[in-house]
């Protein structure tokens, strides 16, 4: 046999296709990849498990008709929207909301002071340290919040009474509950500039660190920045266990206050509320992914 003719049969060979098991036909093979199905069935589920328990609220908030008494004909009746002015135009909501809102302000500005001078020297000097620092960032999360307000408490009561008086004495602790959040969002900004990268090359033109940082590095990082903060806004107006324990009137108190007198009412702006903070989140998202940005989220 001449040489052409091996060459050509062990080609043959590499090529022809592996033989399908006995008893095996096509559409046997079709039934044993079913992630399309699996994956659209397990959508489904998710959605429902959200959307139903949300329609609920929807029609205890909005439309006054007993359980009892609904029926197929009585859907379309006893739908109104007064709850939800009402509770909109009550004094302590109004007041309740101005509190949550100049608290999240703060809590942004304190986590950004925090976090972000911390994650960019930790990108441009030592990234080896970046898991030490994302593992410290869940730390806060470690610890229960009733023992955190309680050891926090005890230790500044006797020294500075006036802090714990005052609404703001929740910043820290919105802060801290949020870290997770905030660094992984500004951690993900870097990774997309190439942060490292445009120090190095601002260095080699002589900018100093405080400039690469302020006129270089931050201007880049406005889509993280933006995730940043509409994360630490969102677990703020949502936060109840602070506050709660701390006896403070934000939003999430008042609006459990308010619902003891008012159900109705306080359920629609309870979801009005929610709703409202998943469409901003949902547009932050949409924002960060045409700037080719994604969080990571591993480890919360």
């Amino acid at each position: 046999m001449s040489k052409e003719s091996v060459v050509s049969l062990d080609v043959a060979a590499r090529t022809e296709p592996a033989p399908r098991p006995a008893g095996l036909g096509h559409g046997h093979w079709r039934l044993i990849r079913p992630a399309p199905v699996v994956k659209g069935a397990f959508l489904v589920v998710v959605a429902l498990y959200f959307i139903v328990p949300m329609l609920a609220m929807a029609r205890f908030a909005f439309q006054n008709v007993p359980m009892a008494l609904l029926t197929p004909e009585k859907l379309l009746d006893g739908w109104s929207f007064s709850g939800l002015w009402t509770a909109l135009s009550d004094p302590g909501i109004i007041a309740a909301t101005k509190t949550s809102v100049l608290l999240v302000a703060f809590a942004i500005a304190l986590n950004l002071a925090l976090l972000l001078p911390l994650a960019i020297v930790t990108e441009v000097h030592s990234p080896r340290l970046r898991p030490v620092l994302s593992a410290v960032t869940l730390l806060p999360w470690v610890i229960p919040p009733i023992a955190l307000v309680v050891g926090v408490a005890a230790t500044f009561r006797a020294a500075v009474p006036w802090f714990l008086a005052s609404d703001f004495s929740l910043v820290p602790f919105y802060a801290l509950w949020a870290m997770p959040f905030t660094y992984r969002a500004l951690d993900a900004g870097l990774q997309a500039i190439s942060a490292r990268t445009l120090y190095e090359a601002a260095r080699t033109m002589g900018a100093s660190l405080t400039t690469i940082i302020i006129r270089v590095i931050i201007p880049n990082m406005g889509a993280a920045i933006a995730a940043a903060s509409a994360l630490t806004a969102a677990m703020v107006l949502g936060e109840f266990a602070f506050a709660s324990l701390l006896l403070k009137t934000t939003l999430p108190t008042e609006m459990v206050n308010y619902q003891r007198g008012d159900p109705r009412g306080g359920l629609a702006l309870a979801l009005i509320v929610m709703i409202l903070t998943a469409l901003a989140l949902g547009l932050v998202v949409r924002s960060l992914r045409r700037r080719g940005l994604t969080v990571q989220t591993a480890g919360i």
